[in-house]
């Protein structure tokens, strides 16, 4: 069956589950927005179908790929799954919030084209959700991977924030540590009604998006951190970040940081911005150092697989 969205003017293919037996929206929506996926994409959706909780369905929006990723996804048969295509390749940041404006779940979690969850990660996050109306967002921590799944950094996140938190907590942590403590998208689970009221994603400053998400959303309620490793962020070498210039993904970093300082409602002190300022400089070295070692690898394998190609040719 065909769809059509009107925000985006895109059409696509949709089997949703919309037909008996779903006549009700699913307890939980999971976004993927998706381009030039083909590499990752098979084992993101992998891990996704392989959840333990099932009430949930999965919107795919393919951002008009010019590789792989259509094959891939013509060849899902599950009637949770919603496949949107868009016409016109659109901005990240309008594909990202057209998945969560197609979703019908009353909660939603984003995960990229290229990440993973575990198989109790949806489960966990939506006990938490369930348990207590005034929680607006849930994260995990999460493992860094490399090009090849390999691990590059276990268990990170939610440093100084595990458990309930409040908003003003939350956003303190933010500005001290300099980086983004709560975590990437895959990290995440909010309330759709919440990313409706505060605006969902905005692309002013791309690189911390996630980010300033994430501080709008907990003025609308408190925020949980799940000290367990539930999903996995990785580190492409040829990421919109890794692509994203140093120089450039710091000074958004600092200048998203300034707009929390002066918003009067988080009355961030100054020994948080002063140690803030300095750690964002740290960090920004040590996220530089992950790419670089992501990219190291991957040149690595590519000569690695060139050499034994070479081999196998006739002499």
């Amino acid at each position: 069956m065909v769809t059509n969205s009107e925000a985006a003017h895109t059409s696509g293919r949709a089997d949703t589950g919309h037909g008996p037996g779903r006549n009700r929206p699913p307890t939980v929506s999971l976004c993927i927005p998706a381009y030039q996926a083909e590499r990752h994409l098979q084992t993101t959706l992998d891990s996704v179908l392989a959840q333990t909780f099932t009430d949930l369905e999965i919107v795919i929006v393919d951002n008009n790929s010019s590789d792989g990723t259509r094959e891939i996804l013509e060849k899902l048969h599950d009637n949770r799954i919603r496949i949107i295509r868009n016409k016109t390749t659109v901005p990240m940041v309008d594909n990202f919030n057209l998945a969560i404006r197609e979703s019908r779940g009353r909660y939603v979690k984003l995960i990229c084209a290229d990440d993973t969850i575990e198989p109790d990660c949806i489960a966990t996050q939506v006990a938490v959700l369930e348990a207590d109306d005034n929680v607006a967002l849930v994260s995990v921590r999460t493992d860094f991977i490399d090009d090849e799944g390999a691990l590059l950094r276990p268990a990170r996140g939610l440093r100084g924030i595990v458990g309930r938190n409040s908003g003003r907590t939350v956003v303190r942590r933010i500005v001290r540590s300099g980086s983004n403590p709560i975590g990437p998208p895959v990290a995440g689970m909010f309330r759709r009604v919440d990313f409706d009221r505060c605006g969902g994603f905005r692309g002013e400053l791309l690189f911390p998006m996630e980010l300033d998400l994430w501080s709008r959303l907990v003025r609308k309620g408190d925020f949980f951190g799940v000290p367990r490793t539930l999903a996995s962020f990785r580190i492409g070498s040829e990421s919109t970040t890794a692509l994203t210039s140093a120089r450039s993904q710091l000074a958004q970093q600092l200048e998203f940081t300034s707009r929390l300082v002066h918003d009067p409602e988080w009355q961030v002190p100054l020994s948080d911005r002063i140690l803030g300022r300095i750690n964002a400089y740290d960090m920004q070295m040590r996220r530089s150092l992950l790419f670089a070692l992501s990219a190291l690898r991957a040149s690595r394998r590519r000569r690695a697989l060139g050499s034994e190609k070479g081999r196998e040719r006739p002499g």
